[in-house]
This record gives structure tokens, C-alpha cells and sequence, in this order.
């Protein structure tokens, strides 16, 4: 390194000039030469691991800043799954800049796609606002995607779960037959299919949930998603509940897919249900949890109207 080579020449071009000196004086100034080059030397190498660490550094602080925003996304919160949006605006600003300060890294990526999606489903104002950050969103996850090769198995497990968060919410809010028709859920299901084969428990069997959803829900066309089956909608929301039995998106999965595959079991369903109904979220996920009580809540009451009825009807 320069600071390591200028002043051994510089020692080197000195010790030409001298004149003659004595043999003793000599072995004095060479071992002096040696105790400072050698001082200089474990300066430099010092200074240049400190200078190959600045860079990884420099790029973990932004990503770093933007957790911390991350994991304040809930304060303000109206206490039935609705975030205010300016917390989650500062985290989706600070995930920007965390890509721009490591473009080639995957890790800030998947978590901007999913701060988009937490703008979209729990905090924007208004359907146009929705739509907006469903597809920002989307876009994230697409330009993300070619950074898949190579990166940590978590990273790309991740990427592809928010990716699929991202285009079923896209499907959500621009059709459901059209985006069959287009592929759009397909493309969901390969994504959720390989997160399986990536890590099963990734946000808690995510990955189940969502194809029992899939299974249970979405009809089978030929040539358009003949992969859809009724008979593994159930399993897979089982293997979700067994990834985290305590996990509220995981009962309320199992309940409603219980309604929609198995009415034999309307009762443990309706009992989930009611579990759910009475949570009482806390902590950094509390928006998320409040929403999922609200469906819960709102599908409960949904189920009593209707058996009311049918039992006025008999």
C-alpha cells in the first residue's frame, strides 16, 4: 500500500546518502528502520481493513434505519387493523434509499416490496392509493427478481413470498378471472411453491396459507389453472398451523378454508373463529393481528346471520 512502500523508499534513498557510518551505528539505524517500517506497516493494513469494511458498512445503515422505521409501522394506528400512513412512508422512503446505497443486494428489495404491500392493504387512503402501491409493489418484486441468482436462500424465499403477497393483492383489486386469464396466479402459486422448497416456515408457513387459500377458493380452468385442487386445500392450511399453532393468520386460514372444503367441521371453524374474534393483538405486528380479528369478527357474524336465517326459513 502507498503508505506502506513511501517510506521504506524513502528509508532506502536515505541510507544511499549516508556516509560510511560504523558498523555499530549502522545495525542501530537498521534496526531503527525495521521497529518503523514495520510500525507503519500494521498502520496500513489497519487503515485498509477498515477501508474494505466502509463499504458493507455504509450500505447496512440505510438498510438498518429502515428496519427501525419498519418496526415502528404501527404507531397511530386506529385500533381495528388501520395504520396511519406517514409511519410507513418513512419506512418505504428509508427501504428506497437502502436499495440505492446497495443496488446489487436482494435483502433491502423484498423488504421495500413488502412495505408497499403494508401501504396498500393496511394504511392507504382510498382505492386509487391502494392500486398505486399494489403496483409499486409489483414493480419492486419484477426488478428485484434478477437478483434471485446467487443470493442467501432466506433472501430469495423472501422475495418470493412478497412477491406473491404483492400479485394476489394485484389480482384482489383488478380481478380475479382476469388475472387467471393472464397468468397473474399462476405466477402466485410457482412463487408460494417455491418458498416451500426454500424455507416451509417462512413467516410462520406463510407459504401454506397461501396455497390453501388458492386451493380453496379459485376455480380450475383447463389450460388456465388446472393446477387448483379442493383436496389439498386443507392439508396445507394444517401445515400452516403446525408451523405456528398460536399464529392468527394461520387459525383464521384453517377456519375458512374449514367453511369452504369441509362443512362437516363447521363447528371447530366456527370455534377458530371465535378464538380469533377474541384476540387481543399487541406488539409490532398489532395492524396486521387487528385486521385479522377484524375479518375474523366480520365473517363470525356473517355465519350467525346466515344460520339465523336458515333456521327462520325452517
Amino acid at each position: 500500500m502507498p503508505t506502506a512502500i513511501a517510506p521504506a523508499g524513502a528509508f532506502t534513498a536515505r541510507a544511499r546518502t549516508a556516509r560510511f557510518p560504523s558498523a555499530r551505528a549502522a545495525e542501530a539505524t537498521l534496526a531503527a528502520m525495521k521497529s518503523t517500517l514495520a510500525r507503519r506497516t500494521r498502520i496500513a493494513a489497519l487503515a485498509g481493513a477498515l477501508a474494505l469494511g466502509a463499504a458493507p458498512a455504509a450500505a447496512a445503515e440505510p438498510l438498518a434505519e429502515a428496519d427501525a422505521a419498519w418496526a415502528r409501522r404501527a404507531e397511530g394506528h386506529d385500533g381495528d387493523g388501520r395504520a396511519a400512513p406517514g409511519p410507513i412512508a418513512e419506512a418505504i422512503a428509508r427501504y428506497e434509499a437502502a436499495v440505492a446505497a446497495a443496488p446489487d443486494a436482494l435483502e433491502p428489495r423484498w423488504k421495500l416490496v413488502r412495505a408497499l404491500h403494508f401501504a396498500a392493504d393496511f394504511a392507504a387512503g382510498g382505492r386509487d392509493a391502494e392500486r398505486s402501491f399494489v403496483d409499486r409493489a409489483t414493480a419492486a418484486a419484477e426488478e428485484a427478481e434478477a437478483l434471485l441468482e446467487g443470493a442467501a436462500p432466506r433472501d430469495r424465499a423472501a422475495l418470493h413470498f412478497w412477491s406473491a403477497i404483492a400479485w394476489g393483492s394485484w389480482a384482489q383489486r383488478h380481478g380475479i378471472l382476469g388475472a387467471l386469464r393472464e397468468g397473474v396466479l399462476n405466477r402466485v402459486h410457482d412463487d408460494a411453491k417455491a418458498v416451500l422448497a426454500l424455507d416451509s416456515g417462512f413467516e410462520a408457513g406463510g407459504a401454506h396459507r397461501l396455497l390453501a387459500r388458492l386451493h380453496a377458493t379459485l376455480p380450475r380452468l383447463p389450460l388456465v389453472s388446472g393446477w387448483v385442487d379442493r383436496e389439498r386445500a386443507l392439508p396445507e392450511a394444517e401445515r400452516a398451523l403446525a408451523v405456528a399453532p398460536h399464529h392468527l393468520g394461520s387459525r383464521l386460514v384453517l377456519a375458512l378454508t374449514l367453511l369452504d372444503v369441509a362443512p362437516a367441521r363447521r363447528a371447530e371453524a366456527l370455534a377458530l373463529l371465535e378464538e380469533v374474534a377474541a384476540a387481543e393483538p399487541a406488539g409490532e405486528s398489532v395492524v396486521e393481528e387487528l385486521a385479522i380479528r377484524h375479518s375474523a369478527r366480520e365473517r363470525l357474524a356473517a355465519e350467525r346471520a346466515s344460520a339465523r336465517l336458515h333456521q327462520g326459513i325452517g
